[in-house]
């Protein structure tokens, strides 16, 4: 002991400096050490996956939770959204350079043709030779994380190229009423309604066979696109135009309804007189036919009683039992010769 205490005091303060610093480093060294160590230890969030690369090599894919991985350089880890995390994409392409008219009042404001043909990417020809302009978002998922990692900065460019040339055949297919509400006439029917509902469907489906058709190329992307959300609008001219004919549309629809409310009035007023009118002459038939048999019962109860008799015979009989019941009605009756005289047949009462 006395030995070690001679051999410090020999070197003095300085060593003893020294010894201290030494100690210190290598303190230190270790702490960076077992720092680098578990630098690669860290927590993978619920909404992402890592692809771990072990000297360039795609050794594993791990979901969340705690991924153990060597150390950089060993080990490398890349942080990936999971298959379940829907990412965003807005396609600014169709909106660049695009301007709404300010000239045009708030319900008519569009996007207008830019005289830059470069800056009209958002506006597409559809089937009936219309002009439709979009915006469009995607919503995709990582389907192939080891693609999608290989892919990395080319994946944005070379989707917003598959949507626009995707976009390009879909809506060459279609007319405008498919694509948007142009005429309110045809609004309602189920088959067109269908249509735009499967518009943003076939969209999707048309980027996804894109995507496939790389994969089958081996220049996988690694996404799938799971929606498409457009907003389809006319250039600001013609949706002005539109407006208008929409307008008119709608009042010749509210015409043409006024019109048939007094058509209908008109024809049941028409029918309500008809069946007066019927009823009318139904009774006063009834009433003639009535009356001509009131008149005529006598006649025909005496020819069903007379079996066998001649005209002249019934005529008489007829005469007979018809002028008794007069002559009794009457006060006084009297009769005129051909010579001017009368003569009192019946005198009746006296005369006061």
């Amino acid at each position: 002991m006395s030995d070690a205490a001679d051999e410090m005091r020999d070197v003095g303060h300085w060593g003893q400096a020294v010894a201290l610093s030494f100690r210190f480093l290598l303190f230190a060294a270790c702490a960076i050490a077992v720092g680098w160590l578990i630098s690669n230890i860290r927590e993978v969030p619920a909404d992402s996956q890592a692809v771990v690369v072990r000297l360039g090599t795609i050794d594993r894919i791990q979901g969340p939770g705690l991924l153990l991985a060597w150390p950089r350089p060993i080990e490398r880890v890349v942080l990936l959204p999971s298959p379940a995390r829907q990412m965003q994409l807005d396609i600014d392409r169709f909106v660049q350079g695009q301007v709404a008219d300010p000239s045009l009042p708030p319900s008519r404001i569009g996007y207008e043709v830019n005289p830059n043909p470069r800056l009209n990417s958002g506006f597409f020809l559809t089937g009936d030779s219309s002009v439709v302009h979009l915006q469009a978002q995607i919503f995709y998922h990582v389907s192939d994380p080891v693609a999608y990692m290989i892919a990395a900065e080319h994946v944005i460019p070379a989707l917003k190229r598959l949507f626009i040339a995707g976009t390009i055949s879909v809506i060459a297919g279609r007319d405008l009423d498919t694509v948007l509400v142009a005429r309110p006439e045809i609004a309602g029917q189920s088959h067109t309604v269908l249509q735009r509902e499967r518009l943003r469907t076939d969209l999707m489906n048309a980027v996804n066979r894109r995507l496939e058709d790389l994969a089958g190329q081996g220049d996988s992307l690694g996404i799938q696109v799971s929606r498409v959300d457009l907003v389809p609008s006319i250039p600001g001219v013609a949706k002005a135009a539109f407006d208008s004919v929409l307008l008119v549309s709608q009042q010749a629809q509210e015409k043409i309804a006024s019109a048939k409310t007094n058509a209908q009035y008109a024809m049941q007023s028409a029918n309500q007189s008809r069946d007066r009118i019927m009823t009318d002459a139904t009774a006063k038939a009834d009433e003639t036919v009535s009356n001509a048999t009131a008149d005529t019962a006598s006649i025909a109860a005496l020819a069903g009683n007379s079996q066998g008799m001649s005209r002249s015979m019934l005529m008489s009989r007829l005469y007979y039992d018809r002028i008794g019941n007069i002559l009794e009605k009457a006060g006084r009756v009297e009769t005129v010769g051909t010579d001017g005289t009368a003569r009192v047949i019946i005198p009746g009462a006296t005369q006061p």
